[in-house]
């Protein structure tokens, strides 16, 4: 899908407004991923992100503390909400946990992503992310808001129904301790799972708040190659049966996930949408471009509607 998709005609011309109406919401409202190398060594590349816009900071392997903590401090002095990665079995001990989190709690972060860590060593300190959040350190030195990952397209080492579990568990803790727990999704190339997995929020009741992932604007070859490493094959397989797949493979847009997204929600899903959330891939100019013609595209429709 292009951006003239968003234009066009539709049949019911009330669902369609609400549409465009909650896809700028989304998309006005984005978060962004940035790994912390690029905006330490590349600080340009924030000059066009907006002051008060949530930037995520993951933790790669390769990654360090020093550096994911210098990126969060360089955010936080540009008017920007740092949310680094914190990964569970990266972290030698307690010790070093109460470490990390005094130096988020001087950096004036409020915000972490917990995540487990691709650590496959069995001697870990903290096997999994709810392990560490069921310290409550990070809750005694400042942190409010903890998002967790979720898996519409499911895990390449995890069951699905231990996902689910760890997920009911961190909610759980997050109504004991006093903290605001926040689903932020894995991204993919087929809304469908994405739409069940909302679905299912909604018919459990789960009033979290959501941020659905999205791959920015990118090269697709760019993106089946990290799709390999974050588990959404499934989603490759079905773009790649598409009729469009080949004519796909130049440019991804990440409108194919938002728009049918948006047009569920109009249409009176249950859930708590707060956002997308956007994998920028080091395209963070790329990405900006891409969210002001969006956005661009969406108000006449929006506009018309005060004219009719």
């Amino acid at each position: 899908m292009n951006f003239r998709n968003v234009n066009r005609i539709p049949r019911d011309r009330s669902l369609e407004t609400e549409t465009s109406r909650t896809l700028q919401g989304l998309v006005a409202t984005a978060s962004l991923e940035v790994l912390a190398r690029d905006i330490v060594q590349r600080p340009a590349i924030l000059e066009q992100v907006e002051p008060d816009t949530e930037v995520y900071v993951p933790f790669p392997p390769t990654g360090s503390w020093e550096e994911t903590l210098a990126a969060s401090r360089s955010l936080a002095e540009r008017g920007c909400r740092p949310i680094p990665h914190l990964p569970a079995r990266r972290l030698k001990n307690r010790d070093e946990l109460i470490q990390w989190a005094k130096s988020l709690e001087s950096a004036g972060v409020r915000s972490v992503m917990l995540i487990a860590g691709d650590v496959l060593e069995e001697q870990v300190y903290f096997k999994d992310s709810l392990e560490l959040l069921q310290t409550k350190i990070l809750v005694t030195h400042g942190v409010e808001r903890v998002g967790v990952a979720v898996y519409p397209d499911g895990h390449p080492y995890i069951a699905k129904k231990d996902l689910n579990d760890a997920f009911l568990r961190k909610l759980d803790v997050a109504s004991r301790d006093g903290f605001m727990l926040k689903a932020v999704t894995q991204f993919g190339f087929d809304a469908s799972p994405l739409l069940a997995w909302l679905t299912k929020a909604s018919d459990l009741g789960l009033q979290v708040p959501v941020s659905v992932g999205v791959a920015g604007p990118t090269q697709m070859k760019t993106l089946i190659r990290y799709a390999a490493k974050c588990g959404v094959r499934h989603s490759v397989r079905g773009l790649l049966t598409k009729p469009s797949a080949l004519r796909m493979l130049g440019q991804w847009d990440p409108i194919s996930v938002l728009s049918p997204v948006a047009e569920r929600l109009s249409s009176g899903l249950d859930v708590r949408v707060e956002n997308a959330h956007v994998f920028t891939f080091g395209g963070v100019r790329k990405v900006i471009e891409w969210r002001e013609q969006l956005l661009k595209r969406c108000e006449p429709i929006v506009a018309s509607e005060v004219h009719e």
